[in-house]
């Protein structure tokens, strides 16, 4: 809970700057408030259900296979030239 806590804080902070983002940040990206850098939040969330049925009456079985992942993707120009961080977390199975 506490990563969803931090990747909503970092919505709203990225949303506040987006008007100034269209020009200076790639698309798909906002800027954060009072400075120049970039950030993307994106993720996958998949439930999977597989359900199968034997050959006697209430013998079927079932299984979920739940999967999520959340990513953030922060951009910098610097003296050196662009930096990049990405942050991936998650469970997705393929």
């Amino acid at each position: 809970m506490r990563c969803f806590s931090i990747a909503l804080a970092l919505i709203g902070l990225a949303m506040a700057g987006q008007a100034q983002a269209a020009s200076r940040c790639p698309p798909g990206f906002a800027m954060l408030q009072a400075s120049d850098t970039c950030v993307r939040i994106s993720g996958t969330v998949r439930a999977d259900a597989v359900a199968a049925s034997g050959r006697q009456a209430g013998s079927g079985s079932y299984r979920m296979e739940p999967g999520a992942r959340v990513q953030i993707d922060v951009r910098k120009q610097t003296e050196y030239g662009p930096l990049r961080a990405v942050i991936a977390v998650g469970n997705l199975r393929r």
